[in-house]
């Protein structure tokens, strides 16, 4: 009758460490580990160190000098940006910016600031990159 007790103890732990497994591996908690995990790119926003006009209504995002994204806005937005102003991409869910909703366009103005959302967030191809700099819309 004593080892009754410490049995049932035994195979009752053994059986919910299996049940914590059954489903595999928990979803990552953060961005960081949503990026490692999987194919998405996020953006760590304290390596931006430029921003462009892309195309039509579209925003270039520079980051470590080597890796470009872009982003879409609305076009009143787009158009009314001047590049001389410093503008300033604001984080919605943190330090990382893993798609275009996760952030917007900080556009300072006469009477204040205004906002630009931003959406539809891709990381540009090397050969994307070079067209553009061949088009002198990259240094």
């Amino acid at each position: 009758m004593r080892y009754v007790l410490p049995l049932t103890i035994s195979a009752t732990a053994v059986a919910l460490l299996a049940a914590c497994n059954a489903y595999g591996e928990p979803p990552p908690a953060n961005a960081q580990a949503a990026a490692a995990s999987g194919g998405r790119q996020c953006i760590y926003a304290d390596n931006i160190s430029g921003y462009r006009r892309g195309e039509g209504d579209t925003i270039v995002i520079n980051t470590n000098s080597r890796d470009y994204y872009q982003f879409r806005t609305q076009p009143y937005c787009a158009d009314r940006i001047n590049w001389e102003n410093r503008v300033a991409l604001r984080s919605r869910t943190g330090n990382f910016i893993c798609n275009g909703y996760d952030a917007e366009l900080y556009v300072p103005e006469a009477v204040g600031a205004a906002y630009c959302p931003l959406y539809d967030m891709r990381k540009l191809t090397p050969a994307e990159v070079a067209t553009l700099r061949a088009n002198k819309k990259l240094p």
